[in-house]
């Protein structure tokens, strides 16, 4: 059983798929999430109500669903650990450059979550070095 986990503000979990479970694919990807506070949360009073949707009151142009203000965090996927089919193993692709945004804390924390998923995905044994 694959185990997620989170270290600070970033965490190794599995990937979110719109469809039901029974869709996903039969190996799922899994991420590197970077949490940060979500600058909608508690704050739909400032904003106009407009069925399931929040309206900006200086342009109702732009709206935000009514779950951006329900969690005081959000998340982003940094990287992503997807199955190759071809190669029998889950391979790493980062997410744009958002890793190498990450401060010199965070890389090394990234870096653990790194070894961790790969051992926990491709069944890896720890290896005495």
């Amino acid at each position: 059983m694959i185990e997620k986990k989170r270290i600070g503000n970033l965490e190794f979990s599995p990937a979110n798929y719109l469809l039901p479970k029974e869709k996903w694919p039969e190996n799922p990807s899994w991420h590197i999430n970077y949490w940060y506070p979500n600058g909608y949360y508690g704050r739909e009073s400032e904003f106009i109500k407009d069925g399931d949707w929040y309206l900006y009151p200086d342009n109702y142009h732009c709206r935000v669903h009514k779950d951006c203000f329900k969690h005081p965090q959000s998340c982003m996927a940094i990287a992503s650990f997807n199955y190759n089919s071809h190669e029998g193993c889950y391979e790493l692709e980062f997410v744009g450059d958002r890793p190498i945004q990450l401060t010199k804390k965070e890389r090394d924390i990234f870096w653990e979550l790194l070894e961790y998923g790969f051992k926990q995905l491709n069944n890896q044994e720890d290896e005495e070095t």
